[in-house]
């Protein structure tokens, strides 16, 4: 069981992840700072709802609870679903290419040629039956290449009423890992969020 959190336990969590961070910046932009503290409240209940999550669950929750959070916030505030989800795709992305900028950099000595290995690595320890996902390897394929068949980021939006919000996610893999490197190569095709059969990740070095 985790440790109860707070609202202001869960105003601390939205500002140390990259996405959270960036839409609580634009409301404040906004002028909307009147409505964080119901935010931050709305968090706190959510992760208390789900307070028998694994550990290894409990991770990705960090980043998605406070997220649905303000998504339900944005619908008040914006007044529809779709303003609610252009103010998200106008912020939601802008801590994460900050540092994606400092992570290429780092990748220019050639590290970049580890990534797939490290995903590999990362595989069970982070995206395992643990922590709610489920995956096949794919026979045959590059040094990284996966079916994730299920998804925790897929079941909590549906199970909170807003399947739509799990683009965010998706497309936040997206903006990882597809601009790390020229010669790092992206290629997932499709992802259950946004209505695929799987999310085909495949993730290889281009050869010269």
């Amino acid at each position: 069981m985790q440790r109860t959190i707070t609202p202001k336990d869960a105003a601390r969590i939205i500002r140390k992840k990259p996405m959270t961070k960036s839409i609580e910046k634009g409301y404040i932009a906004h002028g909307w700072s009147e409505h964080l503290p119901a935010v931050y409240a709305r968090a706190a209940a959510l992760f208390a709802e789900n307070a028998q999550a694994s550990r290894a669950l409990h991770t990705h929750l960090e980043q998605l609870l406070p997220m649905i959070a303000f998504y339900e916030s944005l619908r008040t505030v914006t007044g529809s679903r779709e303003q609610a989800l252009a103010f998200m795709d106008q912020w939601a992305f802008i801590e994460v290419e900050k540092m994606m900028k400092i992570a290429r950099t780092v990748m220019k000595p050639g590290l970049y040629r580890l990534v797939p290995t490290v995903c590999g690595w990362m595989l069970d320890r982070l995206f395992g039956e643990k922590a709610g996902f489920a995956y096949r390897p794919v026979p045959g394929g590059r040094k990284f290449s996966v079916d994730m068949t299920r998804c925790p980021y897929v079941d909590t939006c549906a199970r909170y009423g807003c399947p739509e919000l799990t683009q965010f996610a998706c497309r936040a893999d997206d903006v990882t890992y597809g601009t790390l490197h020229p010669r790092l190569i992206w290629a997932r095709t499709q992802t259950l969020g946004m209505g695929g059969e799987c999310c085909d990740f495949r993730l290889h070095v281009k050869e010269k």
